[in-house]
């Protein structure tokens, strides 16, 4: 429990820590960000209806980093995410885990069109496990992830289309993806499609990246990233990875959030609603509301 704990204040210290920095920006350099801390309880007593205590709390943070001149675009974007829950005599279990790194640099073909190199790193900083199964050695939950297990690593080489400051299209025929499992025992056990044994798969093939961010309203902030990566040996299989988050400022200090995360990937087998296993459509939805800090530049401003 502790463990978890410390995560959310180190994600929430990150981002007092890289706000402080913001007056001493270069003119080139354009950085900001959000910082929040979710929060939800149900307490219960003597409930006719019946139900069971539960508590929660998330922590998220977002930055973006943007270094420009004339010619050239550095484009860098930060997601964390940590959350736990403990509903009724149940240990303490995780809700959200997320580390995403996305990172552009473009040299201007035209005043729209960029020459661009794309690095999209993602993964978890926590244990995982299916509560639904146990261990057939300690009789546990089983475990079924861990940091770097998986991580994806994609990057590509092609060209970055940005009509105006809140969208981007990126194209590239030249993609390398790479899937990464370094526990020991999900590696031999192949998990995430790298071979059993190994820790490392890499895939060649295209991918595009698109990307579209706003204030929509006063104080209501859009984001939605939609990637799409296909193996040149199997080219008619499609990965698919889908972030939404809307964040909404009640006031200076109480934020409204949703997101949404969309995954498909045929390599993950996945245990259906059905009972069957295979590749499945992985939907993960949060709805939060608590305390919330926004410093640094609007995401949008050149």
């Amino acid at each position: 429990m502790i463990k978890k704990i410390t995560i959310i204040l180190l994600l929430c210290s990150f981002s007092y820590l890289n706000a402080q920095d913001t007056t001493a920006t270069q003119l080139n350099w354009k950085h900001g960000g959000l910082a929040g801390l979710n929060f939800s309880n149900v307490g219960l007593s003597n409930w006719a209806g019946g139900g069971s205590d539960m508590i929660s709390i998330t922590g998220v943070t977002n930055l973006f980093a943007v270094y420009k001149t004339d010619n050239m675009t550095w484009d860098n974007t930060l997601d964390l995410g940590y959350g736990v829950v403990k509903q009724g005599s149940e240990d303490l279990r995780k809700s959200d885990d997320r580390l995403i790194f996305l990172s552009k640099l473009g040299y201007n073909a035209t005043s729209k069109l960029l020459y661009t190199a794309l690095l999209d790193f993602r993964t978890q900083f926590d244990l995982g496990y299916d509560y639904s199964k146990a261990d057939p050695n300690t009789g546990s939950a089983l475990l079924i992830s861990d940091f770097m297990s998986p991580a994806y690593l994609n990057l590509g080489l092609g060209m970055n289309y940005r009509p105006d400051d809140y969208w981007q299209f990126f194209l590239s025929a030249i993609s390398n993806r790479l899937i990464i499992v370094l526990n020991e025992e999900l590696s031999n056990q192949g998990a995430y499609g790298v071979n059993p044994g190994e820790k490392v798969f890499s895939q060649l093939g295209a991918s595009a990246n698109i990307i579209f961010q706003k204030d929509i309203f006063d104080n209501v902030n859009f984001r939605s990233r939609l990637n799409l990566f296909s193996a040149y040996n199997r080219f008619t299989s499609v990965v698919v990875t889908s972030e939404t988050a809307l964040n909404m400022k009640v006031n200076s200090f109480i934020n409204a959030s949703f997101n949404l995360d969309v995954i498909y990937d045929d390599k993950v087998s996945i245990l259906r609603n059905d009972g069957t296993r295979g590749p499945s459509t992985q939907i993960r939805h949060v709805i939060g509301i608590g305390i919330a800090y926004k410093f640094g530049h609007d995401r949008e401003t050149k």
